[in-house]
């Protein structure tokens, strides 16, 4: 038996933010994308030239970016970074010791700038006059997202959720926070996700139903409702006054003051995250052009005065992304997701060769079944199909087949084949308890969801026997909630009668049921995180458990995965758990740690193992 690195399956470019400024009077775009670590991209956006190109240690993610006169600012995790020409990208330090990620930046007129935080719902400034972080504290008690901020004179405007969205004022000065009470038909929504300032209208986007309220800050009096709005940002204001945003995936431009709302010749299938105003340099687009940039690194110039837009293909070299999902595809080959950036990857083992590819999203988990690959995408847990014998075509061929995102759910983490049904646990959306079971039928295109069948758990684990579906359950839903519930169920479903057969806690104490697989003996086998139990399906009743690996349930703010259990024909439980590569022989009871650095895991048609540490797939020789 032997271990070897296949490699890195992976790479890409996800760009999330940007901003937009001068060098020497010269334009420039600075994009970030999010990578193993983030990269910032300094480029010319007349040439499409990259002219830098920085790596931020310490950060994986990035959603703003600001640019002021004493740099470009970058939130990275819980980190603050600036770009200068002289110095490059520097780490200016942890905002808020505690708080590990950042949204959204905001910049005053002072070039003083703001972030956004998770998991304390906490606001920073930093002040490059003399160097250091504020912290404000919690902006709404209970809340731990502060999704999207903007600055205006001495007031912070903040968006906050996920219970329940608010619209926050904060006194930059005093410190003094006012809420600003949202129309009552949109009090029950999640999140304000975006906020962006066209003096004197405020205008938000609340989330899920993705509608754009408008504010007067002088008159404080609610406006238009815009529906269909995919955020991520409202442009700057036009010499006109006009303001620009994605709405049923069109660019649309919108009068704050007279409501005028119009499409434009440009299609936006994909949120546009931050916008920027410049001189283009053609006399073909004379005055100013609006610019944004997409996920892959290009970006369009849309000239508003003749309805007019090119696109440039900078040649951007993105960084491995961590691996989320491993599972045997129908073709024999390891199939691969990506966290964060998504992407694809496929890993043959025959050919002993990895192939990759761009457009999906975060796949939670896969399944092969009956032919097919079914894949689970974060966010809004949309269900894809995708046929490994046909050429990759993003939206056709893997092609999305539906979204759980109206029944509250969003990552679609557990998968099983249920006879002639595709079984699908789900974990809820931000802000809510109370996972689902899906049964999709593919013969006839047609699913159907049943919610909170384990009352106030996710649905992290699944299995089935003989017309009966098993799912494990997690106390935790979506973030920014705290679980009802202190101990993990099993649950047994009746297939043919829709009907919950049996429930129970297998192992009191323990929160989560990360993974399911049956013996050869009928036996039900389940891992909560460190400790393995055997379920007899007939007698209902847990006939044993087995401590494997310490753990405190304390350690963790969330457990929605991480144990994985697969069946040997040797009478051998394998899986990973808790960073671990392990065999569990039945007949003896002997643990045997195959790995001490694995997460991930599945198995190839060889009977030969896979896992991951971050961006590399490893293989583990059974046969050796």
């Amino acid at each position: 038996m032997s271990i070897r690195k296949i490699g890195e399956p992976i790479q890409g470019v996800h760009i999330w933010t940007a901003a937009y400024g001068q060098e020497g009077g010269e334009d420039r775009i600075y994009a970030v994308s999010s990578g193993e670590p983030c990269v910032l991209f300094v480029i010319d956006p007349h040439t499409a030239e990259c002219l830098g190109r920085y790596l931020l240690e310490g950060a994986k993610h990035c959603w703003g970016v600001v640019a002021v006169d004493s740099g470009v600012y970058i939130g990275g995790d819980g980190n603050l970074y600036r770009y200068t020409p002289e110095q490059g990208a520097v780490n200016l330090g942890n905002a808020i010791p505690g708080e590990h990620y950042t949204w959204r930046l905001a910049a005053d007129s002072q070039g003083r700038v703001y972030g956004g935080c998770y998991p304390g719902g906490k606001v920073y400034q930093y002040d490059p006059a003399v160097g250091g972080f504020r912290d404000y504290g919690q902006i709404v008690e209970g809340e731990q997202y502060t999704r999207c901020m903007k600055a205006l004179n001495d007031k912070l405007y903040i968006g906050v959720g996920t219970k329940k969205p608010h619209l926050i004022e904060l006194d930059t000065q005093t410190g003094v926070v006012r809420e600003i009470t949202l129309p009552a038909k949109w009090q029950e929504e999640q999140l304000v996700y975006d906020l962006d300032i066209a003096y004197p209208k405020l205008l938000i986007r609340i989330t899920p139903s993705n509608v754009l309220l408008s504010y007067d800050l002088e008159t404080g009096e609610w406006g238009d409702e815009v529906e269909g709005v995919s955020g991520l940002s409202v442009s700057p204001p036009s010499e006109e006054g006009l303001v620009y945003f994605v709405k049923d995936d069109v660019l649309h431009s919108y009068d704050p003051q007279t409501s005028a709302l119009a499409p434009t010749s440009l299609a936006m299938p994909q949120p546009a995250s931050d916008y920027g105003w410049l001189e283009w340099k053609s006399p073909e687009f004379p005055g100013k052009s609006l610019v944004s940039v997409n996920r892959d690194g290009s970006y369009w110039i849309y000239h508003p005065a003749t309805d007019r837009y090119i696109t440039m293909r900078p040649e951007l070299t993105g960084r491995p992304i961590t691996l989320q999902s491993l599972t045997c595809g129908p073709d024999g080959r390891i199939c691969i997701g990506g966290y964060f950036a998504g992407g694809f990857a496929s890993y043959d083992p025959a050919a002993d060769k990895l192939a990759s590819f761009q457009g999906i999203g975060q796949i939670e988990n896969m399944l092969a079944f009956d032919g097919k690959l079914y894949m689970g995408v974060y966010p809004k847990a949309i269900l894809f199909c995708y046929d490994p014998e046909e050429p990759w075509d993003y939206g056709v061929n893997p092609k999305p087949l539906f979204s759980l995102q109206g029944d509250e759910q969003d990552r679609p983490f557990a998968f099983a084949a249920a006879g002639e049904e595709l079984a699908i646990g789900t974990v809820s959306s931000y802000g809510r308890l109370g996972g689902a079971l899906t049964l999709y039928r593919p013969q006839e295109d047609r699913h159907e969801v049943y919610r909170n069948i384990i009352d106030k758990q996710s649905i992290i684990s699944l299995a089935y026997h003989d017309g009966t579906i098993f799912a494990g359950g997690t106390v935790w839903g979506g973030l920014g909630v705290v679980p009802e519930k202190s101990e993990a169920v099993l649950l047994m479903w009746d297939t043919a009668t829709r009907t919950k057969v049996w429930e129970g806690v297998p192992v009191p104490g323990e929160k989560a049921i990360s993974a399911l697989a049956f013996d050869s003996d009928g036996f039900l086998w389940g891992l909560t995180a460190g400790t393995l139990f055997r379920f007899d399906p007939v007698r209902k009743e847990v006939l044993e458990t087995v401590p494997l690996f310490p753990f405190d349930w304390k350690e963790v703010p969330h457990y929605w995965r991480g144990g994985y259990l697969q069946y040997h024909s040797d009478h051998s439980l394998y899986g990973t758990t808790l960073g671990r590569l392990f065999q569990y022989e039945l007949s003896s009871g002997k643990l045997n740690i195959l790995d001490d650095e694995a997460f991930l895991f599945a198995g190839d048609q060889n009977g030969n193992l896979y896992f991951a540490r971050n961006t590399e797939l490893y293989q583990y020789l059974r046969q050796a």
